[in-house]
Formats: structure tokens, C-alpha cells, sequence
């Protein structure tokens, strides 16, 4: 589940910043990644509280606790330095409120890039790491 939020964010964030014209964007359709998220957070925290205590276990460890501090940490760390070069490279002499509403999208994306990105990784790493025991 985790690998499909990443995979649905890094799309939507790609269609974004790049304009790939596959759905019109932006939409209705962009609460999806953030539905997805909610779905996917309930279903880890009623697994955790309701599960089965060894796979709970297995799933709720402490190297899984680290990967998730140490990747949360490089995506706020990217992300700041993305938010500073979006906010940098911006003319504010000749502002309007489409181009504000663009630098708002181009934040919303780069976040959802970085954040996808990290959650992709992060379930691939859990993937990787319930096969080898």
C-alpha cells in the first residue's frame, strides 16, 4: 500500500511539473494521493492495534523505524532546498494571482515528488527486507 501512495504521488507530481496532458490537471482528481495516504494510514494503524502480534513485529520494528527517520529527514531536507529554489527563481515584480496559484501547484508537486519518492523507497526496503527473514 505504501508503494502505491509513492508510485500515485511521484505520478502526479511528474504530470505537474512537466504538463504531461495524460488527465487534466489540475482537477478534481488531485485528492487521490492524499485519499490514498488516509486509506493506507488507517489501515497500518488498525493493523498495528487489531493485527496479529508476529507480523506486527516483523512490520513495527526498529529498523524500519530508522529507515522511516532517516528518509523522513532527507525529505524535509529536500524539500527545503526545493521550496528555496522555487521561491528564489520567482519575479515578484510582475505578480499575479495565476502566477501565485502556479507557485503554489509547483510546491504541491515538488513536494509530492519528494515525499513519493521517499515512500516508494521505503516500501521497496521493507519489501526487500520481509523476504530476506
Amino acid at each position: 500500500m505504501l508503494f502505491l501512495c509513492g508510485v500515485v504521488q511521484v505520478f502526479f507530481a511528474i504530470h505537474l511539473l512537466l504538463d504531461l496532458g495524460i488527465f487534466q490537471l489540475p482537477s478534481d482528481l488531485m485528492f487521490i494521493p492524499g485519499v490514498l495516504i488516509i486509506l493506507t494510514s488507517i489501515v497500518l494503524v488498525l493493523s498495528y492495534y487489531y493485527g496479529n502480534e508476529e507480523i506486527n513485529n516483523k512490520l513495527y520494528d526498529e529498523y524500519a523505524a530508522d529507515r522511516f527517520y532517516r528518509l523522513g529527514n532527507l525529505g524535509y531536507a529536500l524539500n527545503g532546498i526545493g521550496l528555496f529554489i522555487i521561491f528564489s527563481i520567482q519575479d515578484y515584480q510582475n505578480w499575479d494571482i495565476q502566477i501565485a496559484s502556479n507557485m503554489i501547484l509547483q510546491i504541491a508537486a515538488y513536494a509530492w515528488l519528494v515525499f513519493g519518492v521517499l515512500l516508494t523507497w521505503f516500501a521497496i526496503g521493507d519489501y526487500q527486507e520481509s523476504q530476506h527473514g
